[in-house]
């Protein structure tokens, strides 16, 4: 199998010189010297991933992924930038970067983002693949159930979810539905991650980690977060329309809270379960403790052999 070929977009030749050198034993390697001369590339050559640097001349690293998505191309991004404020982390989510990665840049590191990209998009590809029926039979139901139905849908089958990866993906289903993307996180007794198009990226896991100190329902551009006691969801690609937005804005705070509250029942279920395993423990062991006295405390009260019997079937009775 050929090695992957990896784009690097950087107007620094020093920078450019550096991924070379960490890239060149593991991967093919390209290099564009701005965001027009990556767009050009593209149209000639199809690299796997691309790296690419924020603060350019000309066409900045937001202005050309954004480009680059516009034109179809759906290859994995990795964003590097000296910069590490949470709102540059969301534009680069809001263009369609796939993760993110600081200056200074450490060699394992950078390595490591790249081949972990590499295989999500063989996933993603083989999810997509898998999931085109799947796709084609939400579209059809959206036609026919209104957005209050998909709530409502969502609603009727949540209290029958066991687990925090079944609500997730529930929430995914809904959102698939509706015609949006974003990723979620569910955290109790567990924590559970999980996106539309299936695990979540580096860059959306970091996004889920620093909404969780926003308020409960916070927008930015396109993006919307909502917090609950015990999930997080996060909406990348809300509608334009503002009627729409704000009906779905609504339907997604109540199904949101839903799922917070399916995730704290389900942990009190599992901590119920703990305690009554333990009282079975306990009574398991005071059993077989009975068992072992039997013999010695029948002697000591004085019993024949049938009144042993008759009580020791009594006490059986009451075990079982």
């Amino acid at each position: 199998m050929n090695p992957a070929t990896v784009l690097i977009v950087d107007d620094s030749k020093s920078q450019c010189a550096f991924y070379q050198s960490v890239f060149a034993p593991h991967y093919q390697v390209l290099v564009s010297h701005s965001g027009t001369q990556a767009l050009e590339q593209l149209a000639d050559s199809q690299p796997d991933l691309i790296v690419l640097d924020i603060e350019m001349p000309g066409l900045d690293g937001y202005q050309t992924c954004q480009l680059l998505r516009e034109r179809g191309h759906d290859l994995p991004v990795l964003f590097a930038s000296g910069q590490v404020e949470l709102t540059q982390r969301l534009r680069a989510y809001d263009v369609g970067g796939n993760d993110f990665i600081c200056k200074p840049l450490s060699d394992a590191e950078l390595l490591r983002k790249v081949a972990l990209l590499l295989r999500q998009r063989e996933e993603q590809q083989r999810l997509r693949d898998d999931g085109q029926q799947a796709f084609a039979t939400a579209i059809t139901a959206m036609t026919t159930m209104s957005e209050m139905g998909v709530l409502i849908d969502f609603l009727r089958q949540c209290g029958s979810l066991d687990s925090y990866q079944a609500i997730a993906e529930r929430i995914a289903h809904t959102l698939t539905t509706y015609g949006l993307h974003g990723c979620m996180a569910l955290f109790g007794e567990q924590q559970y991650q999980h996106s539309t198009m299936g695990a979540v990226t580096p860059l959306e896991s970091s996004i889920i980690a620093s909404s969780l100190a926003l308020p409960r329902i916070f927008t930015s551009g396109n993006n919307t977060t909502f917090n609950y006691s015990h999930s997080c969801l996060v909406v990348r690609d809300m509608p334009d329309d503002e009627d729409r937005s704000g009906r779905l804005r609504d339907h997604l705070a109540i199904l949101s809270e839903a799922a917070a509250n399916r995730v704290q029942a389900l942990d009190q279920q599992q901590r119920k379960l703990v305690v009554l395993e333990q009282e079975l423990d306990r009574l398991r062991g005071a059993r077989q403790q009975l068992h072992a006295q039997w013999p010695q405390r029948c002697a000591d009260a004085g019993l024949d052999a049938a009144q042993q019997a008759t009580l020791l079937q009594f006490i059986e009775q009451q075990f079982d």
